[in-house]
């Protein structure tokens, strides 16, 4: 090979790392030239290093930052390609930690894990309903409209999934949302071959007309989708007839029924209620034997027949049957429960401390035997062994009473103003009222105590924090109008009203005395009262308002 002679070496010199050359042309100047070959080779070699390099860092990330222990090195040389599909795998990876985490009881980062999980994985139901209990369930997170809103973004994964809509469906009609029950249903109904998910919804449609008092658009869903083949669906239509006032028909088509299904066990139960609400007693008492010999080893019926006994006079008999509950189910906790309320519903205050005293012997969590022994005193009407009791567990303060306080503070109010203490009775009703998260159901429970002691402003104050806490409950609002009614408070009661009747089908004997005590003179002074009495009027007399 000829070597370069030192005069062209002259002529061109090597710069920029390499990558270019200048050379002298002709004229004597001097020119740079780029080499671009290498330069694109460098920078190749350059691009496939960074990119092992990020695909590297990516593997670590999702490695030990993301705990996704199924990440693939491999995959993260196309992730690009299907950053959905991956996003989605470690989302269906984070919901299957989270819920290993739930096992071991570490709730807080298994909420964590959960919440992005299902934010990387959207078609993950079961990620969905898991958050959502958080949501309806732990007193700091608590929002019924978070739950709903997060079930109801999943709805379009899930019209061949049963157990996702019924949870979802559930949920709007303990809210009383029955318009998108029926709307949702109608949608899915149209669209569906599924045979699970057409009784759910068809069900669920038929119900939400019947709490609105649609009751023809009801029967309609129950004939259409034959729900009467299936038990619940039996049931839904008796009581579509017993609600709209054709309380035999409904009788009758349970009866009728009997021995058609797996079990008559619903039946008789439904029976015997209905019949107890009819006062027919020795009826309702036969059904309740029946249910009994149906379910032998349930405590429910047994304590069922209870009731019924004690509405029948029996009260030996009620008292040897309780006794053999005890006996047959000591170390059954929810049994145990099941006869306590019963025990406190009844004032039955010995076997209501018999009952504590076995719970305690079997170490069941004490917290609510010892909560409905104090009540089993109130309802007996021995406020001074509720007070004894409650006065003793307070010097004691086991280790329950804590989280257990409200309602604790609750029953202290009522015995000590059963006793006519006020001072004290306020002092706890207030402590009561000011704790967070109460429950609507417990309030309304302590209202009536009060109620039955004739503590009508503290069972009003009781109501109206039911309420506050809870706008769309229905059974609080109705109560709060009672209480309203009976005491003369004007202020407000038109407004309560006017949101009843826009609820579900309210109870026409409270819309009668609203009707009646609006148009006396202790309450000419209700705001908008001449158009809340047509309003009733037309409610009431529908018949009428459409003559």
């Amino acid at each position: 090979m000829k070597k370069a002679s030192p005069s062209s070496q002259n002529q061109q010199r090597s710069v920029l790392l390499g990558f270019a050359v200048r050379k002298r042309g002709p004229s004597g100047r001097w020119h740079i030239h780029f080499r671009w070959g290498r330069i694109l080779g460098v920078f190749a070699g350059l691009a496939i290093v960074g990119y092992i390099g990020l695909a590297t860092a990516l593997f670590v990330f999702f490695k030990k930052v993301q705990k996704f222990e199924d990440v693939q090195y491999a995959d993260m040389f196309t992730i690009w390609l299907h950053m959905d599909e991956h996003r989605a795998k470690v989302g269906d990876y984070q919901i299957e930690m989270a819920k290993e985490m739930l096992e071991e009881g570490n709730y807080r980062d298994a909420f964590k894990f959960l919440r992005e999980g299902v934010q990387r994985s959207p078609t993950n139901l079961e990620g969905r309903l898991l958050v959502s209990e958080y949501f309806l369930y732990i007193p700091n997170l608590r929002d019924i409209d978070r739950a709903l809103d997060l079930l109801r973004e999943g709805v379009p994964y899930a019209h061949d999934n049963p157990a996702y809509l019924k949870r979802y469906v559930q949920l709007l009609i303990s809210q009383q949302e029955d318009e998108e029950v029926i709307s949702l249903s109608e949608e899915i109904l149209a669209d569906t071959n599924n045979e699970d998910v057409t009784t759910l919804l068809s069900t669920a449609a038929a119900t939400a007309h019947l709490y609105r008092g649609n009751f023809d658009e009801a029967e309609d869903f129950v004939k259409e989708y034959e729900l009467e083949t299936g038990l619940e669906g039996l049931l839904l239509s008796a009581k579509i007839s017993w609600e709209r006032g054709a309380q035999r028909t409904a009788i009758d088509k349970l009866e009728n029924s009997i021995g058609k299904y797996k079990t008559n066990e619903p039946l008789y139960a439904q029976l015997s209620q209905y019949y107890r609400d009819l006062e027919e007693y020795e009826k309702a008492r036969q059904y309740a034997v029946l249910r009994n010999i149906d379910a032998p080893l349930a405590v429910s019926p047994r304590v069922d027949l209870l009731y019924t006994l004690s509405l029948t006079d029996q009260d030996e008999r009620a008292q040897a049957e309780a006794d053999a509950i005890l006996r047959q189910f000591r170390n059954d906790e929810k049994a145990m429960l099941k006869l306590a309320n019963y025990a406190t519903d009844e004032g039955q205050i010995d076997l209501a401390r018999r009952i504590y005293e076995q719970a305690l012997e079997n170490d069941f969590p004490i917290a609510p035997f010892a909560l409905l022994l104090i009540e089993s005193h109130i309802t007996a009407g021995d406020f001074e062994g509720a007070i004894s009791f409650s006065e003793e567990l307070a010097k004691e303060r086991p280790d329950w009473l804590e989280s257990n306080l409200p309602i604790f503070n609750s029953l202290r109010s009522v015995a000590y103003y059963g006793v006519g203490n006020m001072n004290l009775a306020e002092i706890y009703v207030d402590q009561f009222l000011q704790e967070p998260n109460l429950r609507a159901e417990s309030l309304m429970a302590v209202s009536r105590r009060f109620s039955q002691l004739g503590g009508d402003e503290f069972s009003r104050r009781v109501l109206k924090q039911a309420y506050e806490n809870n706008p769309k409950n229905q059974a609080a609002l109705s109560n709060l109008i009672e209480i309203e009614i009976k005491t003369g408070n004007a202020a407000e009661l038109g407004n309560y009203l006017k949101k009843l009747l826009q609820m579900r089908r309210p109870s026409a004997d409270i819309l009668q005395q609203a009707y009646e005590k609006l148009g006396s003179d202790r309450f000419i002074f209700t705001p908008d009262r001449e158009n809340l009495l047509i309003e009733l009027n037309g409610v009431l007399n529908p018949t009428e308002q459409a003559g």
